[in-house]
């Protein structure tokens, strides 16, 4: 028993005392060999996997041409992302896959090198993407991404379904709408109905009343693939013209990705710049994905461990010829559309992709292209979660920094690039910590009962003379917040003799703000012959308190270190008070 015991410790400590990374990497380790789940649970995901596959192959292509290289790196993405991010990531039902918006980033990166140039590096851009994540991970930086505010991250999310939606619009009705961005070309869309494709927006329409349908017949397990099947069926054998297939967008022959060796030698200030910019964007974009797809048998999620599946998925795609990979909200929401249970979806949707390329080519690309459209349509509406946007809002006017905040970033990711979009989203996330830190700083006032009970009141707005005053504070004190206690505090004005006890429990350092806001409160207390102490004071705080020239010159101030035994500290610095105020009483008789 005792063995046992010491061996439990030993666990424990070393638990303790690991390295973020090793970590990171034993429990991205320990994810990729759970074993493999119920047999039910498998062949759903087996169908999960085959839909997401079949889904991914326009979007893959589409992608390739975005980056401006071939568009079957794209569908080699579709292969290698979903297999290592399955394997390593810890949100078990997010699809790491070809998105576009690493696509467009990493297009644009290498914009300015010639065409020839541009395919050799444009794998090492992959991999230094992937590298910068797997480190990011590794030290245990996902939480980082705490900073980024709920409310920003629904309004980026809300953002992207809705692109997805607008994007899928024009392949699901099959008009090309003119307009400078999507917005403009929504509009152009539903100006000129009278311009659509009726067989396409036929096959379109028919995928969306199967795929409702289908969900409530015993066939709902495998709905999405019907309802891509049938459409794409009649198209093939009525000829139905002018309703694009897959192999109209680009020829997907180009059988399994080999691998190869980026040219390293080819690193350069800008790439390396590069990389790390869509690096981040593809880490909050996931982010935001594991968010809205909690997994199925209640485990948690772990950021870092994300972090460490995206990077190992972008260095696996980039030495097998694929585009950059990250959570796709599109592929994800099909994924649980298709009634995917685990991991093994992700990887079944890697294995179909293979065979897809290598095998059944022939066959897939006469997929019909409004059915595909129709399906992520159906996904982006989905993965539009009205109860979350409901959240942002509550009534009462404290609520209008979130919603604004939600509001403005939706429409950034609307207008403007990705990139600047989460820029702008980062700045606000960063404008909700300052303003709520500032503004949600409470001071209450102590009073002991007749029965030894501390009960809280509102502070006084004046002190009186010759009495103590305990104070306990609320909330960040750092920069704004400490300016917004400054006047909050109770103003000695002509009390003779005040003393203030400031309880400070829990903080582990003022900062210079805090530190000034206490210097200019004692100095006011000294001109009227009255007392600052402050209680809780940890070592730091203390080490603050005894070395600031501005503390030690405008005192009185008297620091009690913290004590194990809550509201001790507090209670000696009010006997001490006490004993003051009488040395004080005694002295003036």
């Amino acid at each position: 028993m005792q063995e046992a015991t010491t061996q439990e410790k030993n666990t424990k400590q070393d638990d303790e005392f690991h390295l973020p990374g090793l970590t990171v990497l034993r429990d991205a380790v320990q994810n990729a060999s759970r074993k493999v789940p119920p047999r039910n649970k498998l062949q759903q995901d087996g169908i999960a996997g085959a839909t997401t596959a079949v889904s991914s192959l326009p979007d893959g292509m589409a992608n390739g041409l975005l980056a401006g290289v071939n568009p079957v790196y794209g569908l080699y993405a579709c292969i290698a992302g979903p297999l290592v991010g399955g394997l390593f990531s810890s949100s078990q039902l997010m699809m790491i896959t070809a998105t576009s918006a690493s696509a467009i980033m990493a297009g644009q990166t290498l914009r300015g090198l010639p065409a020839d140039e541009r395919g050799q590096v444009f794998f090492l851009l992959v991999v230094l993407i992937g590298v910068f994540q797997a480190v990011l991970g590794l030290l245990g930086q996902g939480r980082l991404t705490r900073f980024v505010s709920f409310s920003v991250m629904i309004g980026f999310l809300t953002g992207i379904s809705v692109l997805l939606i607008m994007s899928q619009l024009p392949t699901a009705t099959g008009y090309t709408p003119s307009g400078s961005n999507s917005i403009y070309r929504t509009i152009n869309l539903l100006l000129n109905v009278d311009k659509l494709h009726l067989p396409s927006t036929g096959m379109a329409a028919l995928t969306v009343l199967l795929a409702i349908f289908l969900q409530k017949t015993p066939l709902k397990k495998i709905f999405a693939l019907i309802a891509i099947a049938i459409p794409s069926a009649v198209v093939f054998f009525f000829g139905l013209e002018g309703v694009k297939v897959v192999q109209d967008v680009g020829d997907i022959s180009g059988g399994i990705p080999s691998l190869v060796v980026p040219p390293f030698s080819a690193i350069s200030l800008d790439i390396i710049t590069g990389a790390a910019a869509v690096a981040i964007v593809i880490l909050i974009q996931g982010a935001g994905v594991s968010q809205s797809v909690p997994n199925k048998d209640g485990s948690p999620s772990n950021t870092s461990r994300d972090f460490v599946a995206h990077g190992a998925a972008n260095i696996a795609s980039g030495f097998f010829q694929g585009l950059p990979v990250g959570g796709s909200l599109g592929t994800t929401a099909i994924n649980v559309l298709a009634r995917a249970q685990t991991r093994w979806a992700s990887i079944f949707s890697s294995l179909a992709m293979t065979l897809i390329v290598a095998v059944f080519s022939g066959v897939v690309a006469y997929t019909a292209m409004p059915s595909l459209g129709a399906m992520l349509i159906l996904a982006g509406i989905r993965s539009i979660k009205l109860s979350d946007i409901v959240a942002t809002w509550n009534p009462g006017w404290k609520s209008w920094p979130s919603f604004l905040a939600a509001g403005v970033t939706f429409g950034a990711t609307l207008i403007l690039p990705i990139p600047s979009a989460v820029g702008i989203g980062v700045l606000l996330s960063a404008f909700l910590f300052v303003t709520q830190s500032s503004t949600e700083v409470t001071l209450v006032e102590l009073r002991k009962r007749d029965d030894g009970k501390i009960e809280e009141h509102r502070p006084p707005k004046t002190l009186k003379r010759n009495k103590v005053t305990v104070l306990n504070v609320y909330g960040n004190l750092y920069y704004a917040g400490a300016r917004t206690l400054e006047h909050l505090l109770p103003q000695p004005e002509n009390a003779q003799n005040p003393v203030v006890i400031l309880r400070l429990r829990g903080r582990s350092s003022l900062g210079a703000t805090l530190v000034s806001v206490l210097a200019n409160y004692a100095a006011m207390l000294k001109s009227v012959n009255g007392k600052l102490y402050l209680t809780g004071v940890s070592e730091g705080v203390n080490r603050e308190v005894l070395h600031s020239d501005l503390l030690r010159m405008n005192g009185p101030v008297k620091a009690f270190k913290v004590e194990p035994e809550l509201g001790l500290s507090t209670h000696n610095a009010v006997v001490d008070a006490e004993a003051w105020l009488l040395e004080r009483e005694e002295t003036n008789q």
